[in-house]
């Protein structure tokens, strides 16, 4: 029987060792020296995957490493959460975290909130509108609600998931103006406005931004924004607000990552993240669709993600008829 080589043995050994020494100096050496995961709740080519992508790119600049963007959607961002949350925490591996974090808890699809996980900054806020194809009968916010008045049930709306935050503001335009719809999920907004397009169903509740491409070629036409102003990119179509229903809540978009996290790591990926969100690159994004920039610093997004979670506890059982 021939045994291997002393020299041959001696040497892969070292290889070995020197592999696991510099798989560990990424832990270990200066904060970033690896390349980082942003852990993105919703489908690929989607806002959430956008801000993502491109906050990603400008903080390569600083850092001098990938970030790299890993798409992980289902049950309104909870399954993306949970991940986060099981993870190390230290650094490498963190969350886009949208308004959802504070509704999947009421929601009964993951026991995670705001308190459970390290919260990085807010960087955007996106207020939602309420779109019908360009040929639809209903020319104008009150045509569509007489409409859906006079046929209880019949008027199809998509959301983009049960749970989500455009099925929530679709539940407030049922519970502020008196109508019923049926409602028809979908994995994210995508798909929502592609069926509306396709003439499956009537009308969809979704982000300004993710509606422009639609609206400015005409395709979609724009009945409502749900908030107290009007958007910037749609300055002729009123709010709910003007027309006498105070309703609407916006999304947004922010950072997260899990348990634990050390405070200067923290602050050194929040102070990327607000550099980032002072970029031009960012600052077009959201003034070609309809964004506004909203950054928040870990302390004041901390405040403001538990009002939010607090909110949505009270609102969530009102609204879907559930007991408190």
């Amino acid at each position: 029987m021939r045994y291997p080589d002393l020299a041959v043995i001696r040497t892969l050994a070292a290889s070995l060792a020197l592999a696991f020494l510099c798989g560990c100096a990424g832990e270990t050496g200066p904060y970033p020296s690896k390349e980082i995961r942003i852990i993105v709740q919703s489908p690929p080519g989607g806002l959430s995957d956008q801000i993502s992508r491109i906050m990603g790119s400008l903080i390569e600049k600083d850092f001098g490493v990938p970030l790299v963007a890993e798409n992980k959607p289902g049950a309104s961002g909870a399954l993306a959460f949970s991940y986060v949350a099981r993870q190390q925490p230290s650094g490498y591996i963190i969350g886009h975290t949208p308004v959802e974090l504070g509704m999947v808890r009421t929601l009964g699809y993951t026991d995670i909130g705001p308190g459970d996980m390290t919260l990085i900054c807010r960087v955007s806020l996106i207020p939602p509108v309420l779109v019908v194809r360009a040929e639809a009968p209903w020319k104008d916010f009150a045509e569509f609600v007489a409409a859906a008045k006079a046929q209880p049930g019949e008027l199809i709306m998509a959301n983009s998931g049960t749970g989500s935050i455009w099925h929530f503001n679709t539940l407030l335009l049922q519970a502020n103006t008196g109508i019923q719809v049926t409602h028809l999920p979908y994995n994210g907004s995508g798909g929502t406005l592609v069926s509306l397009m396709g003439g499956h169903v009537d009308a969809v509740i979704a982000g300004v931004s993710e509606a422009m491409t639609q609206i400015e070629s005409g395709t979609l036409r724009p009945l409502a924004v749900f908030d107290s102003k009007r958007s910037s990119v749609l300055p002729d179509t009123p709010t709910t607000y003007e027309l006498g229903y105070r309703m609407g809540t916006p999304a947004w978009s922010a950072f997260s990552g899990p348990p634990g996290m050390e405070p200067a790591v923290r602050d050194k990926l929040a102070g990327a993240f607000a550099k980032a969100s002072e970029d031009p690159l960012f600052l077009n994004l959201c003034a070609d669709r309809g964004i506004e920039p909203a950054y928040l610093g870990p302390a004041d997004f901390e405040k403001f993600a538990h009002q939010q979670a607090e909110y949505f506890a009270e609102q969530i059982p009102l609204l879907l008829g559930m007991r408190p």
